[in-house]
């Protein structure tokens, strides 16, 4: 799907600039939750989200979905069997691979581990 937002601007100079920010989103790509409805989904395998993830009472049931700077400085947490059901954005897989190879190693052999329901 493409979105265009179009703008007219004034430079500095007065001459008048017609600009076009496209925005590009794909559909075909899959959200991961095991239990859901959309077309796309539903003609791909389930994901390895839980239909039921982790509940505590202050938050909630909730998927837990870090940052770079989680993953550098916390890894030891994420490495943990309890820490489930995380969505990793492939945007934060390419800065670990630019920060530090050996904890961009660790998450992605956490990634591969099935039992561990992290989906990127």
């Amino acid at each position: 799907m493409l979105k265009n937002k179009s703008f007219v601007k004034r430079t500095r100079k007065g001459n008048i600039v017609r600009t076009v920010k496209e925005h590009y989103l794909r559909d075909d790509i899959v959200c991961g939750y095991e239990n859901c409805q959309h077309a796309v989904c539903s003609e791909q395998p389930k994901g390895p989200l839980s239909a039921t993830p982790r509940d505590s009472v202050q938050w909630g049931a909730h998927y837990l979905v870090p940052d770079t700077n989680a993953f550098v400085n916390q890894i030891d947490i994420f490495e943990r069997p309890v820490i489930d059901d995380v969505v990793v954005l492939s945007t934060v897989l390419d800065e670990l691979r630019g920060l530090s190879m050996a904890v961009y190693n660790r998450v992605r052999a956490i990634i591969r581990d099935k039992d561990r329901r992290w989906f990127v």
